[in-house]
């Protein structure tokens, strides 16, 4: 097996990626950070490559399109960061629910897997530690695989692991794993009506943002949690710090952890978590299993037919449906389930409550959840089309109330 340097490293994948040319990177927490300084030392060994994987909101800001002229991106999850690439051609972006476009990831040709693990145990295994969402279901498929063995990934017992005899190459790092900066604002008004649909005993699901992890801070004095989670952010230290979470193995089960050092350092010995790849947390089969499973998310906007938009801000698109569906469907589905989705009633006097949404829907109003804002919850499921449109002109703000009820109206005698 060869060691290499991580400009030894980038040279060799400019020199393996023939053919497709896709490069698979790790994104979360595990996004390799070294062969990342190393591109951007060396531009002209990221030439003619297309970057493939999973980068998150918040956490991955990197565009790795911008290292060469020839280079590109192929993603199923845009970001803010990302939105230059997409928008000047650079990039090419496949719409799919979360769980779906893992699999077509993997099913397509990768020419070079980077992978990021553990330093290996006595068995010579790496653990893919706190970054498990994608990475096993990319092994053995790519043509040539590097593995970024760093000595700071926690090894996880109960996770997936990869042989360290897997790799054709490695590149051995002593370093930190890519934070992302804590949720920023405070929003307890919507916390508070989101935590009077969370109960003892639930298992709790919760997305990325400042919503989310204000609803799951508001869930303290729940008692005997569990998390089944695709991800887990620092929202997840105040429900272990109170001693929210029930106490037994698997109790929190996810693929990816994306904070900060405090939250890496309690989950690398959290001898209650399991960590698993995004086949697992987000298969609608599992999930619709889980009895009292309760989804939390946030959206963007909510139109009077329970029609989401998470994706579009005004006229651009900044966001993809990630995970959201895959969770409010199989939250729906599931024994006791609940599927809550969160957003401010309006954002600098515009409205986020609207009569029809200008954009396609993320979330179609047949999968219509549990909608909170600051002024009050209401589960849209039951609810027929005119009681749907009144329940969510109750939540939009006063001032905007009386126009959405004369929009409503107005389109009522259309349909």
């Amino acid at each position: 097996m060869r060691r290499l340097s991580p400009d030894e490293a980038v040279r060799e994948i400019a020199a393996r990626a023939d053919g497709a040319r896709r490069v698979f990177l790790p994104g979360g927490c595990a996004e390799p950070l070294a062969l990342r300084e190393a591109w951007q030392g060396t531009p002209e060994a990221a030439a003619g490559l297309v970057f493939c994987g999973v980068f998150l909101p918040g956490v991955n800001g990197f565009d790795y399109s911008s290292l060469h002229p020839d280079a590109r991106l192929d993603l199923f999850f845009l970001t803010p960061a990302l939105r230059a690439a997409l928008a000047g051609g650079r990039a090419t972006l496949t719409p799919a629910h979360y769980f779906r476009a893992a699999h077509m990831i993997a099913a397509r040709e990768i020419s070079v897997a980077v992978q990021h693990v553990s330093t290996p145990d006595g068995d010579g295994r790496c653990s893919f530690g706190l970054g498990a969402d994608l990475g096993p279901m990319i092994v053995g498929r790519a043509d040539y695989t590097i593995g970024l063995v760093n000595a700071r990934m926690p090894p996880i017992a109960d996770g997936p692991a990869v042989a360290l005899r897997a790799f054709d190459a490695i590149v051995e790092v002593d370093a930190p794993l890519t934070e992302a900066p804590p949720a920023e604002g405070r929003a307890d008004a919507i916390a508070a009506h989101a935590a009077r649909f969370v109960f003892d005993d639930d298992v709790v699901q919760f997305g990325v943002g400042r919503l989310p992890t204000a609803i799951v801070a508001a869930l303290t004095q729940k008692q005997r949690l569990r998390v089944f989670s695709g991800m887990v952010s620092d929202a997840l230290l105040p429900l272990l710090d109170a001693g929210a979470i029930v106490d037994e193995p698997a109790a929190i089960t996810t693929g990816m952890a994306i904070g900060g050092a405090r939250l890496y350092e309690r989950l690398g010995r959290e001898r209650r978590l399991k960590m698993a790849p995004i086949s697992h947390t987000h298969a609608y089969a599992v999930l619709s299993r889980i009895e009292k499973l309760v989804s939390i998310n946030a959206c963007l906007e909510v139109d009077l037919f329970g029609q989401l938009n998470a994706e579009f801000a005004g006229e651009n698109q900044i966001a993809s449906v990630g995970g959201l569906v895959d969770f409010i469907r199989a939250a729906r589905a599931a024994p006791g389930g609940r599927a809550i989705v969160a957003l401010q009633a309006e954002t600098r006097g515009v409205s986020r409550i609207v009569p029809q949404l200008a954009h396609p829907a993320t979330v179609s109003r047949y999968d219509a959840p549990i909608v909170v804002t600051e002024h009050g919850g209401v589960d849209l499921a039951e609810l027929d089309l005119d009681a749907r449109a009144e329940a969510l002109i109750g939540l939009a703000a006063p001032a905007h109330r009386d126009s959405l009820r004369e929009s409503w109206r107005a389109m009522r005698q259309m349909l």
